[in-house]
């Protein structure tokens, strides 16, 4: 999408993927919302390994952007945490069977493990590691795994599970007044309640208004672009603070860690 928009100087807005590759080269026309993934999987590792004493890290992943970023960010985490990186292991998007992936980080003694694989992998290697009693294992997904969905599974499978977003759970906060008002307001306008997708794009289309309004009626790229690098402004809705600069195209810093508890997601840490 980039080959296109770049060189006619279309902004990209709030891309819904935390790959660090969204502040490429141009950067001018580039802004996303959340801290990523890299970030999310360093803060994950290292809070997990203060919080329960791990003493070895290791990652599981597919060999693509997405789970090399998960696996560098966990890489940072151990080092920042003072514990080791021991192992990991790679995936195929289609894979099912975990068994002999977890017994191999069993072995190597893996106690905090982040997980950079698609969202029905993930939820199928957290129920095998319990099913195979890997009660000493603690599995950390990013925002890719930070889906309502993942809290619900039936049975309790994912109960224990982490994530780290640069957001915080909708319906963890579901009697805040910016969650409620949303949810209300969805509920009226579509007959169902919102998940946490939804809220993530009312809250990018929240953006760009701002930026509009931000860059008055003489409306230019350019002046779109200054409009966005002025933003400054805590989003009550997604839970985090929001800022651009002309030097900073990168909305929030922030990340949360959360875990699975009684079906929910709750929020456990913060940096």
């Amino acid at each position: 999408g980039f080959k296109l928009l770049d060189p006619k100087g279309i902004p990209n807005v709030a891309p819904l993927t935390a790959a660090r590759q969204m502040l490429q080269e141009p950067v001018h026309n580039k802004f996303t919302s959340f801290s990523t993934y890299v970030d999310q999987a360093r803060v994950g590792v290292k809070y997990l390994a203060a919080e329960f004493g791990g003493k070895n890290a290791c990652a599981m992943y597919l060999p693509n952007d997405f789970g090399k970023e998960i696996l560098e960010g966990a890489k940072m985490g151990a080092e920042e945490a003072g514990i080791a990186f021991v192992t990991e292991t790679t995936h195929k998007p289609d894979e099912s069977d975990f068994v002999g992936s977890l017994a191999k980080l069993n072995e190597a003694g893996c106690e905090v493990i982040a997980v950079g694989v698609p969202v029905r992998q993930a939820i199928t290697i957290v129920g095998t590691a319990k099913k195979m009693g890997l009660t000493n294992m603690k599995f950390l997904g990013t925002s890719a795994s930070f889906l309502t969905v993942v809290a619900k599974v039936p049975g309790g499978i994912t109960e224990g599970f982490y994530a780290a977003a640069s957001w915080q759970d909708l319906w963890a906060r579901a009697s805040d007044p910016a969650p409620a008002a949303f949810i209300a307001e969805y509920n009226e306008a579509h007959g169902e309640n919102p998940v946490g997708f939804a809220m993530l794009g009312y809250s990018a289309a929240g953006l760009v208004v701002r930026a509009l309004e931000a860059a008055g009626p003489d409306l230019t790229q350019e002046s779109f672009i200054a409009g966005m690098e002025t933003l400054d402004f805590t989003d009550e809705l997604v839970g985090n603070h929001i800022d651009y600069s002309a030097t900073d195209h990168q909305g929030a810093n922030t990340v949360y860690v959360s875990v699975v508890k009684e079906g929910n997601w709750a929020k456990v840490h913060e940096e």
